[in-house]
């Protein structure tokens, strides 16, 4: 009798066996999932940022719909997969994450439009969960399923379930350097966004066929012809406004904007904006560019214009070019630090930067300064993502290693966004907390207002960690008046802010660089204003924002 229930056994453990092919395909299956859900991320953040920045609040949205999504899909994925032992949904799930995966680049920009109203933080998170979380949670389901139709014909299933969740780990690892250095710099995101849905879409359609579901092979591949058209498919946009150039990276997605209008006077006067994540880099007029209309990048060059001509003069933060254009006319030996190697093509094209007329260098600016040989006598930091400056430019460390590159009568200039001579005391701790961070190692720092107008609030941060008298060297005739005569400075422009005190603001070091969470009040000011622009002047005009 015991023999006969062994050979039973026996004979139902053999007609469970899994077919090696079907075993290979679910592995692949979960590579590609894995793949999929770090690319998928990856674009939303991206998707996001032209419209809500890339503050901590964005990115805090981000990763916890990430999780969110992971972790309701894993648990749904558990259920369904013991239910359907017959007739798994595998496949189908994987179409559906597919086709959501596709779409939503084009449904984003409406979503984020009807949240815009709820500021940053909630409208980011309300956004990021309507486009976001639905093809990631599909994800989620998919390693449940497998890891249940394998156990089907085996008894070890911890070693299933670690197989399967190692090898979507993996496709997670490599898909996100591949998305990060190659997709979607290259291709953008919405072709890496339907090249992902591709992917999937093939790989669920030969399971499908596979296990003779050929009905909804069909349904899926029409699905995905039907989706294609539609995410590429353009509004009819305003013939007043030209899209020159649109690329994602490193630091966001670059835009370049030409603006038809026409001056006081009657005459047709087009403007050219450089916008990261939504937020202008450059301002100029086409036809005179890099030359900005804006005043503080004029402001910056005559008061650097305190220098000789001669002086090394270091940027870090090179935008469109504006700035050092003039640092170049006043005669300075120029080097530029950006951290984005598309900068100087955009620049080159579109506003007129010369490649030859300073040094280059794509370099993060803390590094290039830790490891420059040089000594300069002008620096000046004019870095911002978006909204957000970078915080490990400004701890003690990283004030310290500028120093390091600095000559002792050296002029170090940041362009800042915040505010001090103002009755609400958030506003002003993060200017506070950086002066106070440059003084606790030597400087001598002063701040004026940069562009009275200006939404953001823009400071000009000033000083030396020496020797240079900058109140005597302003009282002269700045070099700037007479070899840019776009505007008139004097030492009035740079008459200190008074009337603050640094108080128990925090140092910033690198165990503790805070200066986002110092500055968020002025940067969803910021972006609360740009969430406006990007609607009324670009999106409702038919203006695609990536």
């Amino acid at each position: 009798m015991k023999d006969k229930l062994n050979i039973k056994s026996s004979i139902a453990h053999k007609d469970n066996v899994l077919p090696p092919g079907q075993r290979k395909l679910f592995l692949i299956v979960s590579f590609v999932e894995g793949a999929a859900v770090m690319i998928i991320e990856l674009l939303g953040a991206k998707i996001v940022a032209p419209f809500y920045g890339t503050s901590m609040y964005v990115w805090a949205s981000v990763l916890g719909v990430t999780l969110i999504a992971l972790s309701c899909g894993y648990f749904i994925g558990g259920n369904v997969s013991n239910k359907y032992k017959d007739k798994s949904p595998l496949f189908s799930v994987l179409a559906v994450g597919a086709i959501l995966t596709i779409i939503a680049p084009r449904i984003a920009p409406a979503i984020m439009m009807a949240t815009a109203d709820f500021g940053v933080r909630i409208g980011s998170l309300i956004s990021v969960s309507i486009y976001l979380l639905p093809p990631i949670f599909c994800m989620g389901m998919v390693s449940p399923i497998i890891i249940q139709l394998i156990n089907q014909s085996q008894e070890n299933s911890g070693q299933t379930a670690g197989t399967i969740y190692a090898i979507s780990t993996v496709g997670g690892i490599l898909a996100t350097f591949l998305a990060g250095f190659v997709l979607i710099p290259e291709l953008g995101i919405r072709t890496t966004a339907t090249f992902t849905g591709a992917v999937l879409i093939v790989i669920s359609a030969i399971g499908m066929l596979s296990h003779k579901q050929k009905t909804q092979a069909v349904l899926t591949f029409g699905l995905f012809v039907f989706s294609v058209p539609f995410v590429y498919s353009k509004p009819t946009s305003d013939p007043a406004i030209t899209i020159q150039y649109q690329s994602s990276g490193i630091l966001g997605e670059w835009a370049v904007v030409d603006h038809k209008g026409f001056a006081k006077d009657g005459r047709q006067v087009n403007t050219r904006q450089l916008l990261l994540n939504g937020i202008d880099q450059t301002f100029t007029n086409v036809g005179i560019q890099p030359f900005s209309v804006w005043r503080y990048p004029h402001k910056v060059t005559a008061l650097a214009g305190i220098k000789p001509a001669k002086s090394k003069a270091l940027l870090l933060g090179m935008g469109g070019g504006s700035i050092a254009y003039n640092l170049i006319k006043l005669g300075f030996e120029l080097d530029i630090v950006e951290l984005d190697e598309r900068i100087p093509f955009i620049a080159e094209q579109w506003f007129g930067y010369d490649p030859t007329s300073a040094n280059l260098t794509i370099d993060d600016a803390r590094h290039y300064i830790r490891n420059t040989a040089k000594k300069y006598d002008v620096v000046i930091l004019d870095i911002v993502n978006g909204e957000v400056q970078p915080s490990h430019m400004f701890t003690q460390e990283g004030l310290r290693e500028l120093k390091a590159a600095l000559n002792e009568d050296a002029l170090v200039i940041v362009n800042f966004q915040g505010q001090l001579d103002t009755e609400d005391p958030r506003l002003s701790l993060a200017p506070r907390s950086v002066i106070k961070t440059f003084e606790s190692i030597g400087y001598k720092m002063f701040a004026v207002k940069n562009e009275s107008k200006s939404i953001s609030a823009d400071l000009l941060i000033y000083g030396t960690p020496g020797s240079l008298n900058i109140k005597e060297a302003l009282s002269q005739n700045l070099r700037y008046n007479e070899l840019l005569p776009n505007d008139s400075f004097s030492a009035t422009d740079y008459a200190p802010i008074t009337g603050y005190e640094l108080g128990d603001v925090d140092v910033m070091t690198d165990d503790k660089p805070n200066l986002e969470l110092l500055n968020t009040p002025t940067v969803l000011n910021w972006r609360k204003n740009k969430i406006e622009y990007t609607v009324n002047g670009l999106i409702k005009k038919g203006v695609p924002i990536y």
